[in-house]
């Protein structure tokens, strides 16, 4: 936010001179999922913080039917880039908005814009935005680290929808603008965002933990932290090439688990239902109880739908030849539930009562969290192992309660509870330099928080 003045002026300097100047700024921070991240879409609690790097968009219309998008810091390498098109790409020949599949095709040759692009794409389909007469300009600059798991690509498409949206005078309900940047990523982009990463990127405030029940947006507000008391974010430098593959796996087969588990369920009403469409609600003792040893350890594709058929109502893709490993997958959604809900216990504790012991009992859940994630989900990393064990090493009697991968993990980012002072930040970047000299990455520290999108507004520009 310091930088704000600098970051405009850098955008104008970006800007067409033959086009007419930009009207409008918005800003979207990053953010750090601190737990429950890769539960979210089992119905988990989620807590979320928007961290001090943010995507600024400067938007201006044309008059020449164009759409043009400049990136600064975030694009191909990060450098200065720009992708432009015409209008008519987002129609048919009869006037209909066109497919996502078409116009996801026309941006083979630059892929890094289809997030702006999905996302002029989705407003209009939605009606959001009924028209973008005459064309637009866009300077999207951004310092969030990217595939770090800090939601930058998020973060890019919320700014860029509240920029559009303000442009136009399109009044947008916050939930009309996180669907159509969702639309946007699943159509446009082909990734699957967290449910709560757009949300974060929009509704977070400065220094608080966003909590949202994925059932499935269900946000119960923002909880400040304890006196003295902050998370971090370290880059590790990191992310493996199969992050993708594996996390559509570990939603694949968390998902076939739930099918199971509602299949036991009905072959006895009187059983009961504790999960109501979510392995979240499932609590682990009564998962241990009644379908840890119903459920099998993998099973394959094929199998699966031999024996019990493609799941109605289902959006997902069974792969045949898969192995998806059900149980432990199944048991990292109802676990990481379970911690996290006891990790805010522990906050809420430290905050009435000042017990330092509920600060070492809540980072320990946070290492519960790093390790499930690992071991049961496979989604872990030699790097974020060392540098969650650095960090762990020098301990609360530094200042560092706890630590663990965020988001998809697979490298990315960790996050780590620590004490707000001297001592800890300084533990910190000792623990950094080691990981640093261990594994040969660079190791980068963020250290604050920002407001959301809704709290920093749109800023009309003269």
């Amino acid at each position: 936010m310091a930088g704000l003045e600098e970051c405009l002026a850098r955008g104008r300097s970006l800007w067409p001179a033959d086009q007419n100047p930009a009207q409008v700024l918005t800003r979207a921070p990053g953010r750090l999922d601190c737990m429950g991240g890769m539960a979210d879409y089992s119905g988990a609690l989620v807590l979320q913080m928007p961290i001090d790097r943010g995507a600024y968009v400067l938007a201006g219309q044309r008059d020449d039917q164009k759409v043009a998008v400049i990136s600064a810091g975030w694009g191909p390498q990060g450098h200065a880039a720009r992708c432009e098109w015409p209008l008519s790409w987002l129609y048919q020949s009869d006037g209909q908005i066109v497919s996502p599949e078409v116009f996801r095709a026309r941006f083979e040759d630059c892929c890094w814009v289809r997030h702006v692009a999905g996302v002029c794409l989705s407003l209009l389909e939605s009606g959001c935005v009924p028209h973008l007469a005459g064309g637009v300009t866009l300077v999207v600059m951004s310092d969030i680290p990217v595939s770090a798991g800090l939601a930058s690509s998020a973060a890019i498409q919320v700014a860029s929808a509240k920029a559009l949206a303000a442009l136009f005078g399109a009044e947008l309900t916050d939930y009309q603008l996180l669907a159509a940047c969702r639309s946007a990523n699943t159509e446009v982009v082909g990734a699957e965002p967290g449910l709560v990463d757009h949300a974060t990127c929009l509704w977070g405030e400065l220094g608080a933990l966003l909590q949202v029940v994925c059932q499935p947006d269900n946000v119960l507000g923002t909880v400040s932290l304890p006196p003295e008391v902050r998370f971090a974010a370290v880059d590790s430098g990191v992310r493996l090439p199969i992050y993708a593959e594996r996390y559509a796996d570990n939603r694949a087969a968390a998902v076939l688990g739930r099918c199971l588990i509602e299949r036991l369920l009905g072959r006895s009403e009187a059983m009961g239902d504790p999960a109501g469409g979510y392995l979240a609600n499932i609590t682990p003792s009564e998962y241990v109880r009644r379908f840890r040893n119903e459920l099998p350890v993998k099973i394959k594709g094929r199998d699966f739908l031999a024996e019990f058929g493609q799941p109605e109502n289902l959006k997902l893709s069974i792969d045949p030849d898969r192995v998806y490993k059900v149980r432990s997958r199944t048991e990292h959604h109802i676990y990481e539930n379970d911690r996290t809900h006891r990790f805010m216990e522990r906050l809420g504790r430290v905050k009435r009562t000042g017990e330092r012991d509920a600060l070492i009992e809540a980072g320990e859940l946070m290492y519960a969290s790093h390790w499930s994630y690992g071991q049961r989900c496979g989604m872990g990393s030699i790097e974020t192992d060392v540098l969650v064990n650095m960090i762990r090493e020098r301990g609360p009697a530094r200042g560092l309660y706890g630590a663990k991968v965020t988001g998809g993990g697979c490298g990315g980012s960790v996050a780590v509870l620590m004490a707000d002072h001297g001592t800890a930040w300084s533990a910190l970047e000792e623990a950094c330099s080691a990981y640093s000299a261990k594994t040969g990455k660079q190791a980068t520290l963020l250290r604050g928080s920002s407001p959301g999108a809704a709290g920093f507004g749109v800023r009309p520009l003269d």
